[in-house]
């Protein structure tokens, strides 16, 4: 969701910076509004500015656009200390979030996510306050078949 924020404000400051020009040039051709050279002159300028939109909105949507290598990566960390946290939790027991950020060297809130996404996918539940997390025999199933 935030790669589409991204690219309405890259287009919105786009299109602000378009019109501003093109004022801008209509201002400076104020007195050449009866010359035909004037509209052709806009003509052409807005037909370079449709181009460089094209550019832009093909770059933004190629494959190997920098979000979304980034979004892979992302992906790929939070899948691989999810898989760390279900090991821990079937090798040493019920654990808080707090013990597992400390043995996995992440931030707490990093772990409570990823605990949060497990425990909503049925991988681990939680009891308690702080809540401890166990690992169900749906988790054990998942780390055997990824294994």
């Amino acid at each position: 969701m935030d790669v589409l924020v991204l690219i309405f404000v890259v287009l919105f400051v786009t299109q602000t910076m378009i019109f501003y020009a093109l004022l801008r040039k209509a201002s400076a051709h104020r007195g050449m509004t009866s010359n035909p050279s004037s509209y052709d002159a806009i003509t052409n300028e807005l037909a370079k500015i449709k181009e460089t939109l094209i550019r832009i909105e093909n770059r933004l949507n190629a494959p190997n656009d920098a979000s979304s290598v980034l979004e892979k990566v992302v992906e790929e960390d939070f899948n691989q200390t999810c898989y760390r946290v279900l090991e821990l939790l079937k090798t040493e027991g019920p654990s808080s979030s707090s013990e597992l950020s400390i043995k996995l060297s992440r931030s707490r809130e990093h772990i409570s996510r990823i605990l949060k996404n497990l425990y909503m996918k049925g991988l681990v539940t939680r009891t308690g306050k702080p809540f401890k997390y166990r690992i169900t025999d749906k988790g054990l199933s998942f780390l055997e078949n990824a294994a």
